[in-house]
């Protein structure tokens, strides 16, 4: 096995939260009469709180209370949806990493969530802290995606194994570049946003599902 370690994504990629993330947005936006949609949020898929806040301002007449707000009530909404079962794992992320650990492969999380509502998310859907290496949230780094050092900092504390020895699991374009400007290779599984040319050309490759991704390792590591 020429693999050493897999560093996965959160949102979107262990778990299919940014369609509750997009329902707690839109919960907000329409108490505040808000015009928002599904279109504009998916450019903040990936990049942390706070790229969101200051780019929303901007688009929102520079009202930084009202986007205070709208950041608030979301929050707000999030946890009620998750503790009501809203949240679910992504269809092969079982497997995939019992297929890992079968292997002797590690794995980590590196994440632009906070520390607190990664811990939440495991623990409401069952999802061991301790299976994997280390866990590397926005809290521990100054840059979110797209720069490097949530996947830097990940790598680093997971026994800094060669990079072409590891592998990035992402979903985003954020992600994507950010494991880029890392230089570990990455791997795309789609979630709302779809791949182009572009994102063909930066990855190892685009697969549908975890489980593709388990097979893509067999067969090439």
């Amino acid at each position: 096995m020429n693999l050493d370690l897999v560093i996965f994504d959160m949102d979107g990629v262990i778990f299919d939260s940014e369609k509750v993330y997009y329902e707690a947005n839109q919960i907000a936006a329409d108490k505040l009469g808000m015009d928002y949609s599904l279109a504009y949020y998916k450019q903040f898929i990936g990049a942390g709180t706070d790229a969101m806040r200051a780019q929303m301002i901007e688009d929102y007449g520079g009202d930084a209370q009202l986007i205070d707000d709208f950041l608030r009530i979301s929050e707000e909404n999030v946890h009620p949806l998750v503790e009501a079962g809203e949240l679910k794992l992504k269809p092969g992320f079982v497997e995939l990493s019992q297929y890992l650990q079968a292997n002797d492969i590690a794995y980590t999380l590196a994440s632009s969530n906070y520390k607190s509502e990664i811990e939440f998310f495991l623990e409401h859907t069952d999802v061991d802290p301790a299976s994997f290496e280390t866990i590397i949230s926005a809290d521990d780094v100054v840059e979110a995606k797209p720069a490097p050092d949530i996947f830097n900092k990940a790598w680093k504390k997971s026994g800094a194994p060669a990079k072409e020895k590891t592998i990035v699991i992402e979903d985003s374009f954020n992600g994507i570049k950010a494991a880029n400007n890392a230089e570990i290779p990455v791997i795309m599984v789609p979630d709302i946003i779809q791949p182009t040319e572009k994102q063909r050309k930066t990855t190892v490759a685009i697969l549908d599902d975890l489980i593709s991704v388990r097979e893509y390792l067999k067969n090439n590591y």
